[in-house]
């Protein structure tokens, strides 16, 4: 095979797939980066046979159609640290790659391309799609929530449902839940519930765009698979296998009485409260009066802590007491000045409910999140 590349291009195709990579397992083809040149472009990918990144990189010059399989990590290192200038990778024989950059000249040996995972083919059929930013949105309000606990496989991960014209992402470890919604532009061809791992859902919020209005294609594969397409990227994974717990049921239902305050203060004074917290003391007390949101933490190890914010509640005096993280992960991801939550009593849930559109069947995004006990 013979391409030729500018080096910018090439190192962000090389950056794109190598999070895949892994140089831990007792398969030497899975640290390898496939480099195949076919057609008009340049194909990049990588696997650790869950998940897999491929990013096709166009070429203006004409090639000579080829592949090899090359050390990742070395080849984005040296790519890196070449000059701005097109990159010539030529591949003759024996595995090994030869690149020229300028006067620089460098040989990399491979392994055998025939030994690198195939990639399944996505034929023509049902196919969902929705814009990159709504899908990163779904990812941003919810990943925060998956557990990172590994003996509970079902839950390392997101749970997708396409439904009518809905999409619906839901992760949760077991003491809070996040689920975000969205609504589809076409009414998905066939219903679709899936669990994505964990890693899956890291690198489609790394790789997908904020703002743009470019297409995400979602395709069911055979074998328990998916493949995220959008812009010159496509990501396949294998699918968590398992239930997903049954959220629905232990949603609450809407209650009156309701904490509304700045979403910013709140964010605030729960961190510095936190700073009070220890390994075996890691609760911070909310305290709810009529006109005001008292958030404090005392230890005997640091000391401390209590802020009085302005705050509207509806309902009786109480104290509840909730872990600082669980908040400041949804805290830092919410939009808007105010923010409101149901609080029913210091032992059910707390409840944060954003409304959806007209069109859509449930909240915008809803968060729950389970009280701790005061020692």
């Amino acid at each position: 095979m013979r391409a030729t590349i500018p080096q910018p291009q090439f190192l962000k195709g090389l950056q794109i797939v190598e999070r895949a990579v892994n140089d831990r397992s007792a398969m030497p083809i899975l640290s390898m980066v496939l480099v195949e040149a076919k057609g008009q472009g340049l194909r990049v990918a990588a696997t650790d046979l869950d998940v897999g990144i491929q990013c096709q990189l166009p070429l203006a010059e004409s090639i000579e159609e080829g592949a090899v399989a090359l050390p990742a990590r070395r080849l984005s290192t040296l790519i890196r640290e070449l000059p701005d200038e097109p990159i010539t990778l030529e591949s003759k024989k024996n595995h090994t790659a030869t690149l020229m950059c300028g006067a620089s000249q460098f040989r990399l040996p491979g392994l055998p391309v025939e030994d690198f995972p195939i990639f399944p083919s996505v034929e023509p059929g049902a196919r969902v799609e929705l814009p990159e930013a709504s899908l990163r949105n779904l990812i941003t309000r919810t990943a925060f929530a998956m557990s990172m606990e590994e003996t509970r496989f079902v839950l390392n991960g997101a749970q997708l449902s396409l439904q009518g014209a809905s999409a619906t992402l839901v992760a949760t470890d077991g003491r809070r839940l996040a689920l975000a919604r969205t609504t589809l532009s076409q009414p998905a061809p066939a219903p679709l519930q899936a669990i994505l791992p964990s890693k899956t859902v890291r690198e489609l919020g790394r790789l997908l765009q904020h703002e743009t209005t470019e297409p995400v294609s979602i395709i069911p594969l055979r074998d328990n698979q998916l493949v995220f397409q959008f812009s010159d990227v496509a990501i396949t994974t294998r699918l968590v296998e398992g239930q997903f717990p049954a959220y629905e049921a232990v949603i609450p239902a809407p209650v009156p009485t309701t904490l509304t305050c700045s979403r910013h203060l709140l964010a605030n004074a729960v961190r510095r409260a936190s700073l009070m917290t220890t390994a075996a003391s890691q609760a911070v007390l909310f305290e709810l009066t009529e006109q005001r949101l008292t958030i404090s933490k005392e230890t005997a190890e640091f000391g401390s802590a209590r802020e009085e914010l302005p705050a509207r509640y509806h309902g009786e005096a109480m104290a509840v007491a909730f872990n600082p993280e669980f908040w400041l992960d949804v805290l830092k991801v919410l939009e808007g000045e105010e923010l409101t939550v149901e609080i029913a009593s210091p032992e059910k849930p707390a409840v944060i409910r954003l409304p959806a559109d007209a069109n859509a069947s449930g909240p915008d995004f809803l968060y729950v999140v389970l009280p701790m006990k005061l020692a």
